[in-house]
């Protein structure tokens, strides 16, 4: 790796990692005057939300936006390296503008496949954490109620295997009138019925009360009635009663099960948005990298220009983004579709902003 490599990756990762940390500051410092009153009113403290929600809650706000980093990062890196002439001290040199590229695809590549870890494995563990500070200090008030009341469960476990419980609180973690069902393809061989059932969150089972088993055979029925019993389930309370951010608390692998589970169900597409997300924001680094590039290194001096490019460019893929995720979320468009095709808008953008920069 020659001299000029290490310069620009050690510089390009040096002002993504300021750049990131900058915004950073300046949302937490926006989220807490426009959060405060409600979580006063939600007997929450600044300093709990600066201890236990902010840092989990930057973790996901800096993966989420980082293509957006990298970009900012490369125009503002660039631009500056233009306005001091030395993009055409190192052109000038007989370094063409293909190989110059190459630095620029090493540091994102290595931001890409970090994004991507943390997005499969790492991001999951601080969405549970900053989740679970918003829904007891940060959520509204009328979601609130919905999000603590009891709820009716009817819901398909496994390729065979049906549960129904006609009330059930997250809160307490308490259902009545419970019936588990298992087949053998379309014929019903077992069933489960008690009064109460209970989540034991530490131990993850759930503790039937007042049950009634039967076991149903081609030559004879078997009937047990208890006063509790111990059963695993495959599905946990939030599995069951999925809120509108669950699928951020799954890692990859669970993430992909939850889904498998859910196949032919409805609200699917929310998921899955998220499922190739995981995918797609790491490997945007890539195409906001090039264009990047080959927005800020044509003329000399315009730092602010294309600065403001940048930001408008960067406006317009979040905003293409949500657009396409609320037409998936509503079944017009399919899941894969409605994440990749910004990618692919701003691929094509990007290659005719390159394929330009290249000829000249």
């Amino acid at each position: 790796m020659k001299i000029i490599d290490r310069y620009i990756i050690r510089n390009f990762i040096v002002t993504f990692i300021f750049i990131t940390i900058s915004l950073q500051f300046l949302s937490i410092i926006i989220d807490i005057s426009q959060r405060m009153h409600r979580l006063e009113n939600n007997k929450g403290s600044i300093k709990e939300a600066l201890i236990f929600y902010y840092p989990f809650w930057s973790i996901w706000l800096i993966n989420t936006f980082s293509p957006i980093s990298v970009f900012l990062s490369v125009i503002f890196f660039t631009s500056r390296l233009t306005h001091h002439s030395e993009i055409t001290a190192i052109l000038s040199s007989g370094i063409s503008f293909r190989r110059l590229t190459v630095p620029y695809l090493i540091s994102a590549i290595i931001i890409g496949i970090i994004a991507l870890i943390i997005n499969y494995y790492f991001l999951p563990i601080a969405n549970k954490k900053k989740n679970k500070f918003h829904y007891q200090y940060l959520l509204n008030p009328r979601y609130k109620n919905k999000y603590e009341k009891n709820q009716t469960i009817s819901t398909q476990i496994s390729k065979n295997e049906y549960i129904f419980i006609r009330n059930f609180s997250k809160e307490k973690n308490i259902g009545k009138e419970c019936v588990y069902q298992k087949f053998d393809g379309k014929k019903l061989i077992y069933i489960l019925k008690s009064k109460n059932i209970f989540w034991y969150k530490k131990r993850k089972i759930y503790i039937l009360f007042d049950y009634i088993e039967t076991k149903i055979n081609k030559n004879h029925d078997f009937f047990a009635i208890g006063n509790y019993k111990i059963k695993k389930i495959p599905i946990t309370p939030d599995q069951f009663l999925p809120e509108e951010y669950i699928a951020e608390t799954m890692n990859i692998h669970e993430l992909k099960r939850f889904i498998n589970l859910k196949e032919n169900k409805r609200n699917l597409n929310m998921h899955l948005n998220e499922y190739y997300q995981r995918t797609s924001l790491p490997f945007s680094t890539l195409i906001f990298t090039i264009l990047g590039l080959s927005i800020s290194i044509k003329k000399k001096g315009e730092i602010a220009y294309n600065m403001i490019v940048g930001i408008v460019l960067s406006f317009f893929y979040i905003f293409f983004i949500e657009i396409t995720k609320i037409y998936s979320n509503k079944d017009y468009i399919p899941s894969y579709l409605s994440v990749w095709f910004p990618n692919v808008i701003y691929g094509i953008l990007t290659f005719l902003f390159y394929w330009n920069r290249n000829m000249n």
